[in-house]
């Protein structure tokens, strides 16, 4: 039987990786107020300074249409944003496999 994995361990173990790599990120908490669909990690590209937005979704979730265009602003302005639902999604879309060592 799988497992089924919660938002908040993908989203621990998506943070884990993202401060093992020297990225500087935090955990948006929405609250009253927020930006609709804003992402749940914002992070900022090491070398080149863009953003990076990564929304957390389980295996199952789905984008809200805020958080969809919440992803696409970020993109169209020359960030980097995604949805990930594993470390390995975040791995792929920020190229970290080529400063990994095997």
């Amino acid at each position: 039987m799988k497992q089924h994995i919660s938002e908040t361990e993908i989203t621990h173990s998506i943070r884990s990786l993202l401060k093992q790599f020297g990225i500087m990120h935090w955990k948006v908490f929405q609250s009253l107020g927020s930006t609709p669909g804003v992402s749940d990690i914002i992070a900022i590209e090491p070398k080149t300074g863009r953003i990076i937005c990564i929304e957390v979704k389980t295996a199952k979730g789905i984008l809200s249409p805020h958080q969809e265009r919440f992803l696409q602003n970020i993109n169209d302005a020359g960030g980097i944003g995604f949805c990930a639902r594993s470390m390995d999604d975040v791995i792929e879309k920020l190229g970290l496999q080529k400063r990994m060592l095997f």
